[in-house]
């Protein structure tokens, strides 16, 4: 993502620093890059930094040269800024508005932890609930992870470039470009941001050790992630971001003639970079099921925080089986449609939340920035 960016770092927010260690993300809306594991430096985008020295000296000087001319008298009395307002985001830094997305998010997010289930839960309703795998499936899935091997010459280069959150891949098939979705990658990069955070919370919950931990045959082609394997972050932050974007792709109504194409590409690529997880060694195909599942989830929280209407994202079961992942099948399970594997997942009722005032302005800002005239209509998308 050192292109187009995300959302920086948690570790640049104050009391938050803690997080910072979960990864690397650039700057929102295209200013920076995603490394590491998914949390970096979100929050020093669109930071101003200290002048040099000479420059601050300059300054001092001029100050002082020219300032009298500006009078003597009292300070003018200010027109105040509309208090607790959307208003004023524009006016924000990139990191200021991340953090504010986060705070609007996280205060609704809850777990519990039943046995070996634990439960995801937003504005009290459940988002996901997950059975911790056996020790036996994990060695199980040893067997999958080995064969998956043999794909890592063909997808190194996208193993590689994908370690932190692969916004350009996204950006191929929607045709971004920072100077014209500025807005589009920030939504994109919040959505990878809660869908990180969420992911990291489970992982905790469930606590499960990485293929390499399990079978030393799996030697991973890259660093394994300091965190546990269950479910996979990047699954979880690639189908929330996917559900999210195909909905912004239908607010963008006539911008794309051939937007069922290009979402059904989008659907694929979730897939791809789930499935690069295992390639690489560091996933269980598993992970991905339950990553799939959590992170359509999280897109319908936030949707509802975006004021959008969407019945396509509901809550998930998952009690994991010694299965490979297949993302065509996850859509039919998704779509209420059988299939012919027994995958223990199953879903349940449409997800739902709140609209945020502050999540409804970042909607409407990525809506504007459609690729035709008639897809800038706020509201577009509800």
């Amino acid at each position: 993502m050192a292109q187009y960016g995300g959302l920086g770092g948690l570790g640049g927010l104050g009391g938050l620093g803690g997080l910072g260690g979960l990864g690397g993300l650039g700057g929102l809306g295209g200013l920076g890059g995603l490394g590491g594991s998914g949390l970096g430096a979100f929050f020093n985008a669109g930071a101003v930094g200290q002048y040099d020295a000479l420059t601050a000296v300059g300054l001092q000087t001029t100050a002082e040269g020219i300032g009298y001319a500006a009078g003597d008298g009292p300070a003018p009395t200010p027109e105040q800024l509309p208090a607790n307002s959307p208003e004023n985001l524009a006016r924000s830094a990139d990191w200021v508005r991340g953090s504010l997305y986060m705070s609007d998010y996280v205060r609704s997010l809850e777990i519990s932890v039943s046995g070996n289930v634990s439960t995801i839960k937003f504005e009290g309703q459940d988002m996901a609930s997950i059975t911790r795998p056996t020790d036996t499936l994990m060695a199980e899935q040893c067997k999958l992870v080995l064969d998956y091997a043999d794909l890592r010459a063909d997808r190194g280069a996208e193993i590689q470039s994908q370690l932190g959150f692969p916004s350009e891949y996204f950006a191929m098939i929607m045709a971004l470009h920072p100077a014209q979705n500025k807005y589009t990658f920030e939504l994109m990069t919040t959505v990878q941001l809660m869908g990180a955070h969420v992911a990291m919370m489970m992982k905790y919950a469930q606590a499960i050790r990485r293929p390499d931990q399990v079978d030393t045959r799996v030697l991973p082609m890259i660093a394994t992630p300091g965190h546990g394997s269950f479910p996979s972050a990047h699954a979880t932050e690639a189908y929330a971001v996917s559900s999210v974007m195909m909905k912004l792709i239908d607010a963008w109504g006539d911008s794309f003639a051939d937007k069922e194409h290009r979402k059904k590409l989008i659907q694929m690529l979730a897939e791809r970079i789930s499935v690069n997880r295992t390639v690489a060694g560091v996933h269980y195909p598993i992970d991905s099921w339950a990553g799939a599942a959590l992170g359509q989830a999280i897109a319908g929280t936030i949707l509802g925080r975006c004021g959008v209407t969407d019945t396509g994202t509901k809550s998930a079961t998952y009690g994991p089986t010694n299965t490979d992942f297949f993302g065509y099948d996850f859509q039919k399970l998704l779509a209420g449609e059988s299939v012919s594997g027994n995958y223990g997942l199953s879903f349940g009722s449409a997800i739902t939340s709140t609209q945020s005032d502050m999540y409804k302005w970042l909607w409407d800002k990525a809506v504007a920035e459609g690729h035709s005239a008639g897809a800038g209509t706020p509201g577009a998308g509800v």
